[in-house]
């Protein structure tokens, strides 16, 4: 019969399935924040589209003046 270390082997296991949920966990909030920031990047983006758009209508305003 063989000599397994069962005991040995569900420690090791125990401390793999820990390190690999701790990743899990780094790789959502990593995720998510880059959700986050990029959806408020955008958000920003079309801020200045707005305010190009307005300075470029004063613009044309104060040429035909």
């Amino acid at each position: 019969m063989l000599n397994i270390d069962w005991k040995g082997r569900a420690i090791n296991r125990r401390f793999e399935n820990k390190k690999l949920n701790k990743r899990i966990k780094e790789l959502i909030i990593s995720r998510d924040s880059w959700k986050e920031k990029a959806i408020e990047r955008k958000a920003g983006i079309i801020h200045l589209k707005r305010q190009v758009k307005l300075i470029k209508k004063n613009i044309q305003k104060i040429i035909e003046v």
